[in-house]
């Protein structure tokens, strides 16, 4: 029975020896002589979305021999390069790219130094939004608007809104016949990332030309992190 064992274990250790012995031929081949150098990789990648294009950041801490960036999306089938010129410390890039199609990117990023060696990727994915987004808007719904002939007033009372408006411009004439604009801001903003910004359920309009009717739009943003803010059309309302 023990030589038996013996053989089979002799036989095993062959076969872990050739199968080793492969392998370091396939890395030699792959080394090609010598061993693989890479770049450091770009830091803290990030992409920040807008209409019909990015902005993509990143950091480079280490490696000074660093020369350039190569940025690709589209399955690699689009490319382009940013120069680096190094500073003794960390270095911020950032890269923006636009006429973009609207979609969801996957951008790779690599970095390289003269000698033409690369870092290992980094990638993050990120939208471009466009008119389809736009498309989706709408404005911020009116309760109701009255004119106060006393006060020379009109006061717009709101609906509420979703996650993504960031304001409210109100165009209307006053009293000299002017046409004036009023932006409605957010009061405040809350402390959960998903929830709406607040905004006053009500806008009064001074020295309002009485007789009248006003223009609106709404504006948004898809992320807070957006680049770009995308408006609804201008909607008419009459006033009471």
């Amino acid at each position: 029975m023990k030589p038996i064992k013996s053989r089979w274990l002799l036989g095993a250790m062959l076969v872990l020896l050739a199968a080793c012995s492969k392998m370091d031929d396939t890395y030699k081949n792959f080394l090609n002589g010598g061993e693989i150098i890479y770049t450091g990789k770009v830091d803290s990648l990030k992409v920040f979305p807008g209409k019909n294009r990015v902005l993509l950041s990143w950091y480079l801490i280490s490696d000074p021999k660093i020369t350039k960036c190569r940025v690709y999306w589209n399955q690699r089938s689009d490319s382009t390069e940013v120069a680096v010129k190094r500073t003794g410390g960390t270095d911020t890039i950032r890269l923006l790219l636009d006429k973009l199609s609207e979609n969801i990117y996957t951008f790779q990023v690599y970095t390289y130094d003269n000698a033409g060696h690369s870092s290992v990727r980094e990638e993050v994915i990120g939208n471009a939004y466009g008119d389809a987004y736009v498309a989706t808007l709408s404005n911020r719904p009116v309760r109701s608007a009255k004119y106060d002939a006393a006060k020379k007033e009109t006061t717009i009372w709101w609906f509420g809104v979703n996650n993504q408006v960031q304001s409210v411009e109100v165009l209307y004439t006053n009293t000299a016949g002017v046409e004036t604009k009023i932006v409605q801001v957010a009061d405040s903003v809350p402390a959960g990332p998903r929830d709406p910004l607040e905004f006053r359920a009500s806008l009064k309009l001074p020295n309002y030309q009485a007789g009248t009717s006003l223009r609106f739009r709404t504006a948004y943003k898809p992320v807070k992190i957006a680049i770009d803010t995308f408006y609804t059309a201008y909607e008419t309302q009459a006033v009471q």
